[in-house]
């Protein structure tokens, strides 16, 4: 690719294209499904009010670093296109194979860094992103369920996903973003969805 300039419009217009495959095969058409720049942006707002909001109790956060590492996190579907988690399972050392791809955006080497971070949680920048990051797929899938898309299984296992990355998290940074779930947890919990799921199939 070329200058890190010139990249970046060129990753942004290859994400916002790429539909995420899991809404696809959960029957959200293709035309609709959120695709991976819509993903990233949700992932760079969320980050920013967590670690806003964590900074209140740990201030040596960079919540420059948690921004940088959200809006690159998916940046080497941009080589690869958006894989589904089934397929990743079969791909040993996946997290190995996203570093290199990304390596090879041409981006700064202070980015290949960030997100050597992000992706192995070097860093609590890192775990923070990580949790955004699944954060932003469980909020999309309760929005689908809304919308009378069969979604559930994506609710109920990233949920638990979610509980099992907070206890990586010192406590007062983890006290802070269980909080923040609580009002999520019930947005998504509000009754609507059993309703719309039995009214609407894929």
């Amino acid at each position: 690719m070329g200058s890190s300039i010139t990249n970046a419009i060129t990753i942004v217009d290859i994400l916002m294209n790429i539909p995420r495959v899991g809404w696809i095969q959960r029957g959200v058409p293709r035309t609709t499904a959120e695709s991976v720049g819509e993903h990233t942006l949700l992932v760079s707002y969320l980050t920013l009010l967590i670690c806003n909001e964590v900074r209140r109790v740990d201030r040596s956060i960079d919540a420059s670093k948690c921004i940088s590492m959200s809006i690159i996190h998916d940046a080497h579907e941009a080589l690869i296109g958006n894989v589904g988690n089934n397929a990743r399972s079969l791909i040993n050392e996946w997290k190995d194979l996203e570093t290199r791809l990304f390596s090879e955006l041409g981006l700064p080497e202070e980015l290949n860094n960030y997100f050597r971070e992000y992706r192995y949680a070097l860093s609590i920048e890192g775990k923070i992103v990580n949790f955004t990051d699944k954060l932003a797929t469980y909020m999309r899938a309760c929005t689908y369920a809304k919308n009378g898309y069969d979604t559930r299984e994506l609710i109920n296992s990233y949920r638990e996903l979610m509980e099992r990355l907070l206890n990586e998290f010192p406590d007062g940074v983890k006290q802070v973003i269980q909080g923040l779930m609580a009002s999520v947890y019930s947005w998504c919990d509000d009754g609507s969805l059993t309703n719309a799921v039995n009214h609407k199939s894929p």
